[in-house]
Formats: structure tokens, C-alpha cells, sequence
């Protein structure tokens, strides 16, 4: 697996891209991602379409930008864990110049297009450079309809300056569809996680529907024939079992993994509230290893 070794003698990225059968190849892959059922046949297949795109390693979080506690986030690793260690242990997600790119932009850039300014910053990509990525695109997946939760495909090369030559535009186009895929695989998996872990059924999913467009018990009462008594106490259930502090939170959570529809507005007091202790479906940190 490539890291600091010297890198191997191999097509450029333009030869690549303009090969017949490139985009066949790849989209090949990227039609199967969706129907992997667990994170080993997720990481393989993230293993094939990084090699067929033209890069070496590749990684893909899945994280919540906003959470109290950080950013919990799930990963798939084609990539020396190694790296993902030693970025832990420099807590290195609040300097990270890469990552705070995706968290406010949707257009895949270069890594060599990003400043590291700070001694820190710097410390980051360099990091990155030792464990394949001295060449290396960043393309952030932003969630739709105002929900929280993102993803963000990191490529990289051995190989420096691989990806400024021709052949970008080409790559950056595929790997914009690989990286939703992959945001798309990680959502539909933590639904149903928390359906399972949480055991929420329609009737619950129509309470939380009710209560993310704000409406009080006693509407809810009214609207589902219920008592106010028991009407609060199944929001009561509900929110220890989605371990959220309020209702409202417990519909964030709900609308966020796609349970229920989101409102077309929040209410005030919940806008880009983020409710959920994922303890409930915790996330391991290098739970995606590529087979070696």
C-alpha cells in the first residue's frame, strides 16, 4: 500500500482518463456501491474504483460537522490506518485545512490549491504526503434539504503533481459521482442502524413528522385522536431511545438519516440542531479497512 515509498513508474492521469473504456470502467463500480451490504464489500469496492479512476489510496468520511462532541464520523479506508492514527492523535480536524475546505464548499479541489498557513496546518499535509497523498483531490458531498450530515472523498497519489496535469476535468467529474455514491451508502446504512438500534415504526415516524413542523401535544392530540398524557409519553420513548434532549431534537435525528420527511422549514429553535448522541450507533473510527 502506497506511503513513503518511492513512487512507482505509471500511466499519467491523462493517459488514463482518455483510455476507451475509462468512464465504463468506473461507472461499472459506482453501480455497485449501492447494493453493498456491509462496510467489507463497501471498502473493496472503494479499493476497485480508486485504482480504476487512476489514483492510489482513497478515503471516505461520513461525519456530522455540527455535533457538540466534535465530529463523529464513520470512515472507509484504502489507505494505511496508520495515518488515520496518527491524525487522531494530533486532534488534527480542528486545523485541517482539507477538511475545513469541504465543510464550506461542494466543488472538488486540488489539494495543492489549498494555503496551510499555520505551522500546524502545514504539520497536516505533510502527514498526508507520507501516507500517499502527496498528489491528492478533495471533493466534499454536501447534504440536500438543509440536513446536516456530509461526506468528503480524499484521493491521493504517490506520484507529485499527478492531478495537475490534463486529465483533471475528466477525473473530477467521476469522482463527484463516487463520493455521492459513497455518501448516499453510508446514509442508507445508519437508517437502518437506527431503526434497528431504536426500534422506530410508522406510527412513531408520524409523531416525529408532526413535532419537526412544530406542532405542540396538544395539537398532536387533536390531530391523532390521542390523550396529551399519552401522546408525551410516547415522546418520552422515543427520545430515550434516539437519546436526544427534546422532541424536536429526536425529529432532527429522524429527518436526518431520511425517517421522515424534513419540514420545509425548521422552526427557529431548531435550526441546524444537532440532537443525536451517536452512542446509539456509535461510529468506529477505522471501521472500513481495504484488504491488504
Amino acid at each position: 500500500m502506497p506511503s513513503s515509498a518511492e513512487p512507482e513508474s505509471r500511466p499519467s492521469l491523462e493517459e488514463l482518463t482518455a483510455a476507451s473504456g475509462y468512464l465504463a470502467g468506473v461507472s461499472a463500480v459506482v453501480r455497485s456501491i449501492g447494493k453493498a451490504r456491509d462496510v467489507t464489500r463497501a471498502v473493496e469496492l472503494l479499493k476497485d474504483v480508486t485504482a480504476r479512476m487512476g489514483a492510489e489510496v482513497s478515503l471516505f468520511a461520513s461525519f456530522m460537522p455540527d455535533d457538540a462532541s466534535g465530529i463523529p464520523y464513520r470512515l472507509l479506508l484504502n489507505c494505511d490506518p496508520q495515518w488515520c492514527t496518527e491524525y487522531e492523535e494530533l486532534t488534527a480536524h480542528a486545523e485541517d485545512p482539507w477538511l475545513a475546505y469541504a465543510l464550506t464548499h461542494s466543488e472538488p479541489i486540488r489539494g495543492s490549491e489549498l494555503d496551510a498557513h499555520t505551522e500546524e496546518q502545514r504539520g497536516i499535509v505533510q502527514l498526508a504526503h507520507r501516507f500517499g497523498f502527496r498528489s491528492s483531490i478533495i471533493v466534499p458531498t454536501p447534504s440536500s434539504g438543509g440536513l446536516a450530515r456530509m461526506g468528503v472523498l480524499f484521493l491521493g497519489s504517490s506520484v507529485p503533481d499527478y492531478f495537475e496535469g490534463d486529465g483533471y476535468l475528466v477525473f473530477k467529474l467521476v469522482a463527484r459521482s463516487v463520493a455521492m455514491e459513497f455518501h448516499e451508502w453510508w446514509l442508507a446504512r445508519i437508517r437502518e442502524e437506527l431503526i434497528a438500534n431504536a426500534a422506530i415504526d410508522d406510527s412513531d415516524r408520524g409523531l416525529l413528522a408532526l413535532a419537526a413542523e412544530g406542532h405542540s401535544s396538544k395539537e398532536i392530540a387533536r390531530k391523532l385522536g390521542l390523550s396529551i398524557p399519552a401522546v408525551d409519553s410516547r415522546f418520552r420513548r422515543m427520545r430515550a431511545r434516539l437519546r436526544a434532549p427534546s422532541r424536536r431534537a429526536a425529529s432532527r435525528v429522524a429527518a436526518e438519516y431520511g425517517l421522515i420527511e424534513p419540514p420545509a422549514k425548521w422552526p427557529p429553535d431548531q435550526a441546524r440542531h444537532q440532537a443525536a448522541d451517536e452512542r446509539l450507533i456509535r461510529p468506529r473510527a477505522r471501521e472500513g479497512l481495504a484488504p491488504r
